[in-house]
C-alpha cells in the first residue's frame, strides 16, 4: 500500500499543479533561510571571548568560532522550523495536489467538502509552533544522542517525533476534505500505525537537501493515495479498504 503510494506519487511529481506547489515550496523554503539568517544576524556576536584561564587559548580564534556556530545554528534551525513551515503552506495549497491525485486515480470519489481557509491556516499553525516548541524541548536529547550513538539516535529521534506530527497533519488535511473532523480523528487513530509510517518518511525526506523541497508536495500525494487505499470517507464515515478506480501503478 505505501510502496504503490510512494511510486504513484513520483510518476504524478509533474503534473502542472504539482509544479505550481513545488514553486510555492522553494519560496517558503527561500523566505525560511532569509528570515532565519536576518533574525540571528542581528544578534549574534561577531566574536566570542572566553573568560576562563582553561579556554583562554580559544580567543584566538574568537570570530572564526562565532561565524562557524552562526551557520551552524543557521543550517540546524532551518532544518527544524522548515517543515512545520512549509505545511502551513501546504494547508492553503492541500486541495491542489490531492485534486490532482484524485482527478487521476480516483476520479469517482473527490473530495466534496469546503474547508474553510482559515481554518486550515489555524490548524497548520499549530502545528508549527508545536513542532518548533518538541524539537527545540528534544534539542538536548538530540545533542546526547548524537555523540552517544554516532547521529542516528538522534536521526531516529528526529524521525519519530517528527513523524507523528507529520503524519497527523497531512492525514489530516486530506481526509477533512471528505468529512468532518470527529470521523477523520476516529479514522487516524484507528490507521494509526500506517498514518506514522507515512509520516516518517515524509520527516525522512525533509532531512535529505533538495528533496526536502519535494518533501511536502509527495507528502500529501502520498497521503491522499492512503486515505483513499485504507477506505475513503462515505456517508459520513469511513469505509474499509476502499479501491482505487484505476490501477496504473
Amino acid at each position: 500500500m505505501i510502496a504503490l503510494s510512494i511510486n504513484r506519487s513520483w510518476q504524478q511529481l509533474l503534473h502542472p499543479k504539482f509544479r505550481s506547489v513545488f514553486l510555492t515550496a522553494i519560496l517558503a523554503a527561500m523566505a525560511t533561510l532569509v528570515l532565519l539568517t536576518i533574525a540571528l544576524n542581528t544578534y549574534w556576536p561577531e566574536s566570542l571571548l572566553f573568560q576562563s584561564e582553561w579556554l583562554s587559548w580559544l580567543n584566538d580564534f574568537g570570530d572564526w568560532i562565532a561565524s562557524a556556530g552562526f551557520w551552524a545554528v543557521v543550517t540546524v534551525g532551518s532544518y527544524l522550523l522548515f517543515p512545520g513551515i512549509v505545511t502551513m503552506v501546504m494547508g492553503v495549497l492541500i486541495d491542489q495536489i490531492a485534486t490532482a491525485v484524485e482527478e487521476e486515480y480516483y476520479p469517482n470519489r473527490p473530495g466534496t467538502r469546503k474547508v474553510p481557509v482559515g481554518d486550515i491556516v489555524i490548524s497548520a499553525a499549530k502545528l508549527t509552533v508545536m513542532m518548533v516548541l518538541i524539537n527545540l524541548l528534544a534539542a538536548i536529547p538530540y545533542i546526547l544522542l548524537f555523540f552517544i550513538t554516532a547521529g542516528t539516535g538522534a536521526l531516529a529521534l528526529f524521525i519519530a517525533i517528527n513523524g507523528y506530527l507529520l503524519g497527523r497533519e497531512y492525514y489530516e488535511m486530506v481526509a477533512i476534505r471528505h468529512v468532518d473532523r470527529r470521523v477523520v480523528n476516529e479514522s487516524r487513530i484507528s490507521h494509526g500505525s500506517k498514518v506514522f509510517i507515512v509520516g516518517a518518511i515524509i520527516a525522512g525526506m525533509f532531512l535529505i537537501p533538495f528533496l526536502n523541497i519535494l518533501a511536502p508536495i509527495i507528502g500529501a500525494a502520498m497521503m491522499t493515495h492512503i486515505v483513499h487505499q485504507l477506505g475513503v470517507p462515505e456517508h459520513g464515515g469511513f469505509g474499509h479498504g476502499g479501491k482505487t478506480e484505476r490501477n496504473n501503478g
